[in-house]
């Protein structure tokens, strides 16, 4: 089943003949979590991901499959170091 059938399946307002099962839930929450992202996917939040790391917060609980992204794929460790590098050297002057 593709996910879009899935999401037609989970809207509350579809029928109770349309309800997803707790099977059904079971199997999109191993989609979800064996679900990857590619390099564009990433871009698009690695601001967010390493704000959050600037902050001491942790980004690897909140986007863990970015994380796994960023060690395994070394454009993207670059462009993540990079932009950590900006990040932290404009800290300081955020602080005052």
């Amino acid at each position: 089943m593709k996910l879009k059938d899935w999401l037609k399946r989970a809207n509350p307002l579809a029928n109770k003949e349309d309800a997803l099962s707790n099977g059904d839930v079971h199997d999109l929450i191993r989609y979800l979590e064996t679900a990857e992202l590619d390099c564009e996917n990433v871009f698009r939040v690695l601001d967010q991901f390493a704000e959050i790391e600037v902050r001491k917060e942790d980004a690897a609980r909140i986007f863990p499959l970015v994380r796994e992204h960023i060690n395994e794929c070394h454009d993207c460790c670059d462009e993540y170091t990079a932009l950590m590098e900006v990040l932290e050297r404009a800290q300081p002057l955020t602080d005052n």
